[in-house]
């Protein structure tokens, strides 16, 4: 008996030994993240834009028979939406305002008692039809005819507006899957190697991509030249930021954190599907500092609004590419040197173990 339970006990050891460090450990470790993974990506894309919900809506306002409390007020009465409604004094201030995205659309009562409703489909074209669907609503309220007029409608090939929205993934998703190809298929490559291909790599498909909806396809009136700038900014910054996880966790998880910032977050935060004011508080501020985001108002406003241009999304574009490729180029060096990654040279706990020995050796030193 007692043999046969030591054979039994050494026999569930072994096969415990095998499973951990035989192939079906992390198999089973993949499983579990993909099933995780899955969930959460079924549940950021239902909750950010299955059921948008709007909620402070800037809109401007033109009249001298109401505030713009009171129509906020009567607004939200009747459709349970929040407006933050902005008074202009003339109707061309309340035009500028929509041309500069200050609001999506005014209300302006005319001296001979007509009242018009601008809307703007391109600066958000789910808001635009909210705006829309609520004419007769303040129609009634008013006890006057409203006329809808859109200030800013979409291309025609691109009524829903969704086209910048396809171009921004586009660049997001071909820029990171194109950095782990590179890295996976040419991995003799030098520090000056990746980032050389990182570039060619970036300013072709940003170009592949603008070009084909624009002159190629003409769904969009795009400015070819500007937007593939951007659209190559973007890429690179994707593929950056895949690169400096690699060198920092490793090649076979790298791919998590990027997934995570990229498809989790900041794509469906963007405001190219739905506008940021129907999106969910915490989706409506990440989107505005996150890669695909600036990527969609950068290339808005150079297709619909080029007289009017913003630098926040630049800005933020510029302080992710100099975070990414510095942050990638810095842990580059110290793990591998400049040369084609090899041998580890540094790793985080020897360069913990050197500051913890530092105090140590300092202490012993002769008075």
């Amino acid at each position: 008996m007692t043999e046969a339970t030591t054979s039994e006990e050494d026999t569930g050891s072994d096969g415990r030994s095998r499973f951990r460090h035989g192939p079906h450990l992390p198999a089973l470790v993949v499983t579990l993240i993909v099933t995780v993974i899955a969930a959460l990506f079924a549940g950021a894309y239902s909750w950010a834009m299955g059921d948008p919900q709007p909620h402070d809506i800037p809109i401007g306002l033109v009249s001298e028979s109401r505030s713009a409390a009171e129509l906020a007020a009567d607004l939200e009465a009747r459709t349970g939406t929040t407006f933050v409604v902005r008074g202009y004094a003339t109707e061309s201030d309340a035009e500028a305002a929509i041309r500069e995205q200050h609001v999506y659309g005014a209300l302006v009562e005319q001296r001979d008692g007509t009242v018009r409703l601008y809307v703007s489909s391109a600066s958000g074209a789910s808001v635009a039809r909210l705006l829309q669907g609520d004419a007769p609503r303040l129609q009634q309220s008013l006890g006057r005819p409203v006329t809808v007029i859109d200030a800013h409608p979409l291309a025609p090939r691109d009524p829903n507006g969704l086209v910048l929205f396809y171009m921004s993934l586009a660049a997001v998703v071909i820029g990171f899957v194109g950095a782990i190809q590179t890295r996976v298929n040419a991995a003799t490559l030098t520090l000056g190697g990746e980032l050389f291909w990182d570039v060619v790599r970036s300013v072709l498909g940003g170009f592949a991509i603008a070009f084909t909806v624009g002159p190629l396809l003409g769904i969009l009136p795009l400015p070819l030249l500007p937007v593939w700038g951007v659209l190559s900014l973007t890429m690179l910054i994707a593929g950056a930021t895949y690169s400096f996880w690699r060198v920092l966790i490793g090649g076979r998880w790298a791919m998590l954190p990027t997934w995570i910032v990229f498809v989790l977050i900041s794509n469906p935060s963007s405001g190219g599907a739905v506008a940021p004011e129907l999106l969910p508080p915490f989706y409506q501020f990440m989107g505005r500092w996150l890669p695909t985001g600036a990527t969609v108002r950068a290339v808005r406003d150079l297709t619909y609004f080029p007289d009017d241009l913003h630098a926040e999304p630049y800005i933020v574009l510029a302080v992710w590419l100099v975070a990414s490729l510095g942050l990638f180029i810095a842990v580059r060096l110290f793990r591998y040197g400049p040369g084609a990654p090899g041998e580890i040279l540094h790793t985080w706990r020897g360069l913990a173990r050197r500051s913890d020995a530092a105090p140590a050796e300092a202490g012993s030193a002769p008075a």
